[in-house]
């Protein structure tokens, strides 16, 4: 019976390992840098362009660098967002996931403007 539950706590921790694994960014945290942030946005529409600007989107989630900003205030830091909706904007990443699904810095804006959450989505 006991090492019935082991094996089962087992498989379940693999299996959860294995989903982090392949929905995760696969990239390292770097500094964020605006402008540099701006002149990868061309390089992260390619077709197989890596994951050009993942690491920074990683620094702006974890240190919480959009929080407490309005819409307008991301695009002055960030530029255009390649999808820009009432409710989101998107930036371009590159290939950030174990499949090379290309991935975006997604930004949820509330009516008002102010930044509600932002998430890295593979597409």
């Amino acid at each position: 019976m006991r090492t019935s539950v082991a094996l089962g706590t087992f498989a379940v921790l693999l299996a959860a390992l294995a989903y982090v694994n392949f929905t995760s960014v696969h990239a390292d945290p770097e500094p964020f840098d605006a402008r540099e942030w701006r002149g990868r946005a061309e390089q992260a529409k390619l077709p197989d362009p890596g994951c050009v600007r993942g690491g920074m989107a990683l620094t702006l989630l974890d240190d919480r660098l959009l929080n407490k900003l309005g819409k307008s205030e991301v695009v002055a830091q960030l530029g255009q967002a390649e999808v820009m909706r009432v409710d989101q904007l998107r930036y371009s990443l590159g290939q950030c996931h174990w499949d090379w699904r290309q991935s975006d810095l997604v930004v949820t804006v509330a009516p008002d403007g102010a930044v509600v959450g932002a998430t890295i989505e593979a597409e």
